[in-house]
């Protein structure tokens, strides 16, 4: 397999809640791969895993706006082919929005993105990728037009799902290759573009490091003296966590031992403090806050069960697959979640995980109990989640299909 100079387009990196991609460029890099990364703006994570960090290497931070290579950039491409320049700029901010402030940050997006193409000059590079169709795609689309080479996206759940999906009808037309998670976002896609050819939408699932999240980390013969729910999730409203405080709740009502620890950070979190004291759960209920992946997996093995009880919002952002979820199979656990999405993909009812109604925290508390009196089912569901995460969602095996997807695109 030829060797490959790929640029990828990130909207901040690295960034605590998509450390997914930040596994996705150290794998690629071992089938031939050399790889840029340009963060469009400054991280502002204190907090960084430890595979983001092997990579700060590679990546470049776009300056801001008041640096004067960004309007030398502009002044390059303005008189190479002002022509394109303008057509980029005007196309780009006469994408259908609700907000005005979407045009001034598409402009301070593009005016980043020549910057990027300017700096790219000097490089062999064939192909840009980015991940969700929306300002970072803007971004790679404009670089890729200046520099004439192709670009691809991998779309997640935000940018097709929520009000942030202003981009996606271009991005997905003019995009080389489109990569979504799951079948539920393809068909997504289509139903908004659809006049798009179905071909160039290509499922591949978000994978994990099997060798990093794994049965062996999990003592099988553990007894706990409450039951140990973990939750992984940003404190946000569509991961549905004020119906696990809610389901929590019913479980103190019936007397029920337990533990439940919400690892996250976000603008729900004085809601769910709230929610907490609401309840009395002060004792039984953690808000754990943003946590290292070393201090997840160490909580996660010391769990008895994961829930994330997501939900559609108002808006009808939800999530795509949560890799939490992911993360939680691979370490044997039995999984409780919603049918929102591409979740049941996943979490196959009665086989893989349970699903209930989301926004009920009745049958959410039920299924908790269920799992927590039946050690024969949460043995079962843990052996089958297990093997299809190990079969479909391994990053090593999902990386192989991305980079072909990139070699079908460079050689076309």
């Amino acid at each position: 397999m030829d060797n490959l100079d790929i640029a990828y387009v990130l909207f901040r990196f690295p960034s605590l809640t998509e450390t997914f991609i930040a596994e996705e460029i150290q794998k690629i890099q071992g089938s031939n791969v050399r790889v840029k990364v340009y963060s469009l703006l400054t991280p502002k994570e204190e907090m960084i895993h430890p595979v983001s960090k092997s990579l700060l290497p590679l990546v470049t931070i776009v300056p801001g706006l008041f640096h004067p290579s960004i309007w030398l950039a502009q002044i390059f491409f303005l008189w190479k082919n002002p022509g394109l320049y303008f057509n980029l700029l005007f196309t780009f901010l006469r994408q259908p929005t609700k907000y005005m402030l979407s045009y001034i940050q598409r402009y301070a997006i593009f005016l980043k993105s020549v910057w990027i193409a300017k700096d790219l000059q000097n490089h062999q590079t064939q192909l840009i990728h980015t991940h969700f169709g929306w300002l970072s795609a803007g971004a790679s689309w404009v670089a890729s037009r200046l520099l004439g080479i192709p670009f691809t996206v991998t779309t997640h759940a935000f940018d097709i799902y929520s009000e942030r999906n202003d981009l996606l009808p271009l991005i997905a037309d003019q995009a080389k290759g489109v990569v979504t998670i799951s079948d539920h976002n393809k068909q997504a896609i289509l139903k908004m573009n659809p006049t798009l050819p179905e071909d160039k939408i290509r499922v591949i699932r978000c994978g994990i490091d099997l060798s990093f999240f794994s049965t062996a980390s999990i003592d099988q013969n553990q007894i706990h003296s409450s039951l140990q729910i973990t939750s992984v999730g940003s404190l946000i409203e569509k991961k549905g966590h004020e119906f696990l405080i809610r389901a929590c709740a019913n479980l103190k009502n019936q007397a029920i031992p337990f533990q439940c620890v919400i690892i996250g950070t976000g603008s729900q979190q004085l809601f769910l403090e709230n929610l907490i004291d609401e309840y009395n759960l002060e004792e039984d209920v953690i808000l754990a806050g943003k946590k290292s992946q070393d201090w997840v997996k160490n909580r996660l093995s010391q769990s008895d069960l994961f829930v994330l009880a997501c939900v559609k919002t108002g808006d009808n952002d939800q999530d795509g697959i949560p890799v939490a979820m992911m993360e939680a199979m691979a370490m044997g656990l039995p999984i409780i979640s919603t049918a929102v999405s591409g979740i049941p993909e996943l979490i196959k009812d009665g086989e893989t995980g349970l699903i209930v109604e989301e926004r009920d925290p009745i049958s959410l508390s039920r299924a908790i109990i269920r799992l927590s009196a039946d050690p024969g089912l949460r043995k079962t569901l843990s052996k089958k989640g297990y093997a299809l995460v190990e079969r479909e969602y391994n990053i090593h095996l999902n990386v192989k299909k991305l980079r072909n997807v990139f070699s079908k695109v460079t050689e076309a």
